[in-house]
């Protein structure tokens, strides 16, 4: 499961809800942007080498920065 965030102006955070797929949690972010014109949204991966992290932790946060907020859908990792 993923779980969707926004920061917006006020630079709060608002959980957004809970997604099973990225590409639903995708099209909800099409939603609140206003933006129908796109068929896909891309998420950002940060890799940063020196952290030492695994591919499924690099992986479970994904950010996308839209006209009205930064969005970050986060995955529960499995143990």
């Amino acid at each position: 499961m993923w779980q969707l965030s926004v920061r917006g102006e006020n630079r709060d955070w608002t959980e957004l809800g809970v997604f099973a797929e990225i590409s639903a949690a995708a099209h909800r972010v099409l939603e609140l942007e206003g933006d129908r014109t796109r068929v896909a949204v891309f998420f950002r991966v940060y890799a940063d080498p020196l952290m030492g992290k695994s591919d499924a932790e690099i992986l479970s946060r994904l950010e996308y920065q839209g006209a009205t907020g930064f969005y970050v859908l986060k995955r529960e990792l499995q143990s």
